[in-house]
């Protein structure tokens, strides 16, 4: 069920309703760039969720000889997750428009959306003990991978991918904005031909070195984010949507109102990477 599905369905849904984000948001980066591992509710609640840290090693043994034990290590990751929310308010002969409604409706999760990417990718990191829930951004979270700067070639790339697999990871995502994209597709070879194909470069779904590209507006400037999404826990809540037309009353008017909590954490900071762009 759509934002738009809701709020333009009063006499089924009269004042609130919950849908699950990945039917109202989508495309938020949080739903397709990270395993989902907790759904939350709650006031400023914490996601613990429990991961193996170590695997187990396996090991060559003799027909009928003793099998060793070899266990595993339980971790517990800490997700601190924060609230995103959006308030519209339209005039009630606006909202009876049979078209108005689903505009709206996309409105809302677009803004949802938005804000849940920036704070995703570039939220800066708290120093407050007692924001205990603030999310960091990729960028911003301690101990990934910086994989320096990329000047003139895509040697960066290649090395910092080489890194997230020396650690154990497995590249499955490059997120950058269309910034950084930009000065990639005019990276020029000794023969002055694009280092990066016009096929590449045309394509709606563009991989580099067989890792798809994500390109968000919402990326910090001259950033480019090298991910394993497998190591990117997060939890998240569903999306609330509700209306109310007794506050606006003397206005005759409508009040529409979405929020999303979400949180993440990831297992091995080291298979996650960071590049800036010269």
């Amino acid at each position: 069920m759509s934002l738009s599905t809701l709020i333009n369905n009063e006499a089924a849904f009269k004042n609130a309703t919950a849908i699950a984000p990945v039917e109202a948001i989508p495309s938020a980066l949080i739903m397709t760039h990270s395993t989902v591992m907790a759904n939350i509710e709650g006031d400023q609640p914490t996601a613990r969720i429990a991961y193996v840290s170590v695997d187990p090693t396996a090991e060559i043994t003799a027909e009928g000889a003793q099998i060793n034990e070899s266990q595993p290590t339980i971790s517990e990751l800490v997700v601190g997750t924060q609230k995103v929310a959006e308030l519209t308010v339209i005039t009630n002969e606006a909202y009876r428009h049979d078209y108005v409604p689903e505009l709206i409706g996309n409105s809302l999760s677009k803004a949802i959306t938005a804000k849940a990417d920036t704070l995703f990718l570039g939220a800066p990191a708290s120093e407050d003990s007692e924001k205990a829930n603030h999310v960091t951004g990729l960028v911003n979270y301690k101990g990934i991978v910086d994989g320096g700067t990329l000047d003139g070639s895509l040697d960066a790339i290649i090395d910092t991918m080489s890194i997230i697999a020396a650690n154990g990871g497995t590249p499955s995502n490059i997120v950058m904005g269309f910034d950084a994209w930009a000065v990639l597709l005019k990276l020029k070879g000794a023969d002055k031909r694009a280092i990066i194909s016009p096929d590449v470069a045309n394509s709606a779904e563009p991989m580099l070195f067989g890792v798809p590209v994500t390109l968000s507006n919402r990326c910090p400037a001259k950033t480019i984010l090298i991910l394993d999404s497998s190591e990117i826990i997060s939890a998240v809540g569903e999306v609330q949507a509700a209306t109310s037309s007794e506050r606006y009353f003397e206005n005759d008017s409508i009040g529409l109102r979405a929020t999303f909590r979400f949180g993440y954490g990831i297992l091995h900071p080291n298979r996650v990477a960071k590049i800036a762009v010269a």
